[in-house]
């Protein structure tokens, strides 16, 4: 059984890996290889409540810092040793652990230690509570498949600095950079309101003057946002997809024109790099007919009218151009998400979005508008989301 804590607050913050299981097997095994063949600097020593008393079951504590001086060395002798064998035993005594198996389990406890922690007081209390949280959840089996896959696109790891957006719950606002002038999307990138519905879109013009890092670039200004980088690619699929990803593009844009090779091979390298594949479907007759011959489907098809044609046709032309979003949620399944692109204003976000689009891009509604931040609020509100994701406070046990 395994269990895995974190508690407390840095230097002194405890985070505990631990196994328990029987002597007999694999666990067993583990911890005696662990006492008969140390690594240096992470020696493995026995929870003891005092010395000469060993805590049951036999509990074996593995630095996860590398032990460099005398006082790494005391701190993990001395607090985190007492904190570890202490949670064991009082697990026992609460029941936690059954008293009549103490002989037949062994316990292996990985402990982190920052160098930087001086507070014996809080290292002490920290991994005391870090074990016994780990104890108690490797018993229970903590966590179940259904609340791993409940949290795995909600929450944050706190060490990575930024949200992973798998945009799983729609509608968004994307909006469009288009314009080849880096000085002046960096303005409108920090101008834009912090939201998760927000999507920000590397354009065709702006990625060929200043080539597909210019993503990183947008990462570093805005690292919670989800990024676009908008190939329109028609060949050399898996490469581009590739390139795209390694610059760290969450979405990567193709062209429904491609050769449907090509498209699947950008699919499949979208995949692979953790991004999703977007279909433009720029100048393409029946998208659906198209989607129904790819064998592996896109995560976003996006339905665009080209700026040059929006210019010259008529409201209702306009409109007609979103095609049967219905029909292509058929065909790829309730997993696509279908965006609509081309002279989208405030004023037609409810006929979209009851048309039954996901995602809204939008370029020069909102980036040439005097007041980017207020514009990109419009449309927010008209889509019904909130600007900032509140913090949520996790409720664990």
């Amino acid at each position: 059984m395994v269990g895995e804590a974190l508690v407390g607050e840095e230097p002194e913050i405890a985070h505990i890996d631990l196994i328990i299981g029987s002597k007999r097997e694999a666990v067993g095994t583990a911890f005696a290889c662990s006492i008969a063949q140390p690594k240096q600097g992470h020696t493995p020593i026995l929870g003891v409540i005092r010395p000469n008393l060993p805590v049951k079951p036999m509990t074996l504590i593995v630095p996860k810092v590398s032990i460099k001086n005398l006082a790494d060395a005391e701190k993990m002798f001395g607090p985190a040793q007492s904190a570890v064998a202490k949670a064991v035993a009082d697990a026992v005594e609460e029941g936690i652990i059954a008293k009549g198996e103490v002989e037949e389990l062994v316990v292996i406890v990985s402990v982190f230690i920052h160098p930087r922690g001086k507070d014996y007081q809080r290292i002490y209390r920290y991994n005391y509570a870090a074990t016994k949280l780990a104890l108690s959840r490797a018993i229970q089996k903590f966590p179940n498949i259904d609340k791993v896959l409940e949290e795995k696109d909600k929450s944050i790891h706190a060490m990575i600095g930024f949200r992973i957006n798998n945009l799983k719950k729609p509608p968004y606002l994307e909006v469009a950079l288009d314009i080849p002038d880096w000085r002046r999307v960096e303005g409108i990138i920090r101008a834009l309101p912090r939201s998760d519905a927000i999507i920000i879109e590397a354009g065709t013009p702006l990625i060929k003057r200043y080539g597909v890092e210019v993503v990183q670039k947008i990462h570093q200004l805005r690292p919670e946002s989800v990024v676009l980088a908008d190939l329109k690619t028609l060949d050399t699929g898996n490469l581009e997809a590739r390139m795209a990803g390694d610059a760290t593009a969450d979405v990567v844009g193709f062209s429904g024109l491609a050769p449907l090779k090509t498209m699947e091979k950008f699919i499949a390298e979208c995949e692979k790099v953790g991004a999703l594949s977007l279909m433009d479907t720029l100048n393409v007759p029946d998208p659906v007919e198209v989607l129904k011959q790819l064998e592996a489907k896109p995560g976003i098809v996006e339905l665009h009218r080209a700026i040059d044609v929006e210019q010259v046709q008529t409201h209702e032309e306009q409109e007609s151009e979103w095609g049967n979003i219905g029909e292509i949620k058929s065909v790829c399944g309730n997993g696509v998400l279908v965006a609509v692109a081309g002279g989208i204003r405030v004023n037609k976000v409810e006929k979209a979005l009851n048309a039954g689009a996901d995602i809204l891009v939008v370029g020069r509604a909102i980036t040439a508008a005097k007041d980017v931040a207020g514009a990109a609020r419009g449309f927010l509100q008209r889509m019904g989301v909130e600007e900032v994701d509140q913090f949520r406070v996790m409720t664990d046990f």
